[in-house]
């Protein structure tokens, strides 16, 4: 007579006892770049349409402006 105990095999398409673990970012709701980033690019813009249209109030006076160099 065969005392041992038998095993079975459960197969399922996620881990058993495995969490994530508590350091864990989801990035569906996060941005891709980050914001300090977007906030230069937004001044390098503010800054070339500033200097476009001083070029341009200067042009009507017979000014040549070429902005600031970087």
């Amino acid at each position: 007579m065969n005392t041992a105990p038998t095993r079975r095999l459960i197969i399922t398409r996620n881990a058993v006892g495995v969490g994530r673990p508590a350091a864990f970012i989801e990035a569906d709701g996060l941005p891709l770049v980050r914001p300090y980033v977007i906030a230069h690019e937004r001044e390098q813009e503010r800054r070339r349409q500033r200097d476009r249209r001083t070029a341009l109030t200067l042009a009507t006076l017979g000014i040549d402006f070429h902005g600031v160099a970087a």
